[in-house]
């Protein structure tokens, strides 16, 4: 799995329409975290990850201060809220992240965008269950944003299927 984050890292970074906004860190963040957190050598997490984002030219320290203050924002919101700063493109960080994806005619989207969304709706009480899930996906992709929701709605299944199969296989190590 740490060989496809990598390459998929890659891919995703040296495209020219690739824009880091704090969405993307957490999803990127919450990916690895879930992906490394038992890993059994201690401080192996920490040592992937900066190599990672070493390795892809991206800013480490940027990227952990912008996951942190999006999931500092989130914290006591509820989805209403989030939709509101979304379709508003509001001052708040996830509002100003919305105004530059709404002004971008060639915004792409990556699969760690689409987790750091799915980590806010945890963040916001949504329960993480696909019949929850999809729906505020597709609301928050397609009416707020006004961008497809057809590739986002694949982010929550890698989420889910990846806190399903740490949980299953990793929480012993």
């Amino acid at each position: 799995m740490v060989n496809d984050i990598v390459g998929t890292v890659h891919l995703i970074t040296v495209n020219a329409r690739f824009v880091r906004d704090p969405v993307w860190s957490l999803g990127i963040l919450t990916t690895l975290e879930l992906l490394l957190k038992n890993y059994p050598e201690p401080g192996m997490y920490e040592r992937i990850t900066s190599s990672l984002f070493k390795s892809c030219n991206l800013d480490e320290a940027a990227i952990r201060a912008e996951a942190a203050s999006l999931t500092e924002w989130a914290q006591g919101k509820t989805k209403e809220d989030v939709e509101a700063a979304l379709k508003n493109a509001d001052e708040s960080i996830l509002g100003v992240a919305a105004k530059g994806i709404k002004e971008d005619e060639f915004w792409m989207y990556s699969k760690f965008f689409g987790i750091g969304l799915v980590k806010v709706m945890e963040l916001t009480g949504v329960e993480m269950d696909k019949d929850e899930v999809y729906p505020i996906m597709e609301n928050w992709m397609s009416t707020q944003l006004g961008r497809s929701h057809l590739t986002a709605c694949v982010s929550p299944n890698d989420f889910l299927h990846l806190s399903l199969f740490v949980e299953n296989h990793y929480e012993t190590l």
